[in-house]
């Protein structure tokens, strides 16, 4: 069934609350980029460096050699022969690790819900291959470092050097500050959200009110088409402002921009608003549609 073509009132302006969903997505991102990539190094480097001294001390052959493929893979082998990680961790550790290369390589597909293009939501909702955002992978990146930072006292890991956290520490702290403010945020817009939806449904059963049938706003005859209002069209929408009916529920309605609407409503003040004189919708010009032509 062809579903019907839906005019988003606010065309492609992103309302605030999906902005701050992209801002604090994109800090998390850089996040999830930074932890993941030290994470890799830091499986790498404690089964290296622990078992060149191995190799030194007791003459045990390294099990993750310079060169080898897929050291990753083999190093966390080790960590779980060595009991350090569990099987199930592994895989976890290997998705974030997989989820990092999707923000990397795919990093559109990751804010496509956001969109406000409907074909845009709907692709990244529904299709097959397009990877979906994860809000805990900061969460569990952070729980694997304070994991492997302890594994010294636990598993005797011996570790180099590294002042790559360091160098990142500054903006580390910048982001996770500001993400902490953008969720506060964000849960207050959800609220505002929730409120405007349900004030707005309410206001959209024209039920008893005349506005049914052949004179129902989203009536063909109420368009030319490219959106445009025709004068039955503009008719109508001035009963919904008679009935007092919000910019946005008219808009939705109507299936026009709340910009369309918003000049619509001047034009009704400038008229006289509900004291203007009515015009009779039956005898209003509507859609023109010309006739077909005799073979």
């Amino acid at each position: 069934m062809h579903r019907p073509r839906f005019t988003d009132p606010l065309g492609s302006m992103l309302p605030a609350l999906e902005q701050n969903f992209l801002k604090h997505r994109a800090m998390e991102m850089i996040l999830v980029m930074f932890y993941a990539e030290e994470l890799k190094r830091e499986i790498l480097d404690r089964i290296q460096a622990t078992d060149r001294w191995s190799a030194r001390l007791a003459g045990k052959p390294e099990r993750v050699p310079r060169g080898v493929k897929n050291p990753v893979d083999k190093a966390l082998d080790a960590l779980v022969a060595d009991g350090a990680i569990k099987l199930n961790e592994k895989k976890e550790i290997v998705d974030l690790i997989d989820y990092r290369n999707m923000i990397a390589h795919r990093l559109h597909n990751m804010l496509g819900d956001l969109s406000p293009t409907r074909y845009a939501r709907d692709l990244a909702m529904f299709g097959s291959n397009v990877p979906k955002y994860n809000y805990n992978a900061v969460k569990r990146l952070q729980y694997y470092h304070k994991r492997f930072d302890e594994m010294y006292r636990t598993h005797s890991y011996v570790t180099t050097l590294s002042m790559n956290t360091l160098l990142f520490r500054a903006a580390e702290k910048t982001f996770l500050a500001e993400i902490k403010r953008l969720k506060r945020k964000i849960v207050r817009q959800l609220r505002e959200r929730n409120a405007s939806i349900k004030k707005i449904n309410s206001e959209m059963s024209l039920k008893g009110t005349g506005l049914e049938g052949k004179y129902d706003p989203s009536y063909p005859d109420n368009h030319y088409e490219g959106k445009r209002l025709t004068k039955r069209g503009v008719e109508i929408c001035y009963r919904l402002f008679d009935l007092g009916k919000s910019e946005m529920a008219s808009a939705h309605l109507l299936r026009l921009s709340l910009l369309a609407v918003k000049k619509r409503k001047k034009m009704w003040i400038k008229l006289g608003g509900k004291a203007r004189k009515k015009a009779d919708i039956d005898a209003l010009p509507g859609r023109y549609r010309p006739r077909r032509q005799p073979r």
